[in-house]
């Protein structure tokens, strides 16, 4: 069993190795932006937590997988096919595979992303990526789960 309390869970500001855009960019410090906490990843889903400050935006976008978004704290509007939501803590969102949709920070936010299956089949990977058994990015920042099934 792994455990997270996601009131008290330290916000993850910076990635190990964060990237330019383009595919073959330097590793460069990030600035500007919340990066994602990737807390676990397994082929039946990958739980992320998310934090952004009020005014923050994360721009329409989507995902090949569905996606379960809960408010933690805060209040955020979103905005997806022409229908706009504002969700508080407690609510909870759920998108299709590759619906696109927009997520605005009304006030600081926590938001728990679940993405499943993790990656969904035709989900584009960072070559440099790798195949680790968590399917995890270079960059990403994690705590091992550990098996007590199947000790290291």
């Amino acid at each position: 069993m792994k455990h997270w309390d996601l009131m008290t869970l330290q916000a993850s500001t910076e990635k190990q190795t964060p990237r330019e855009p383009g595919a073959d960019s330097a590793r460069v410090p990030s600035s500007g932006r919340q990066i994602p906490r990737v807390l676990f990843s397994s082929p039946e889903c990958r739980a992320i937590v998310l934090d952004l400050a009020q005014g923050q935006s994360m721009d329409e976008h989507q995902v090949r997988e569905r996606a379960v978004v809960q408010v933690v704290t805060g209040r955020v509007q979103i905005d997806c096919a022409g229908t706009s939501v504002e969700c508080s803590a407690g609510g909870l969102i759920t998108f299709e595979p590759g619906e696109r949709h927009s997520v605005h920070a009304n006030e600081d936010a926590r938001l728990l992303l679940l993405l499943a299956p993790w990656p969904a089949p035709d989900h584009v990977t960072d070559v440099a990526e790798g195949s680790d058994r968590q399917h995890l990015p270079a960059n990403a920042t994690v705590d091992p789960i550990v098996d007590a099934t199947h000790p290291a």
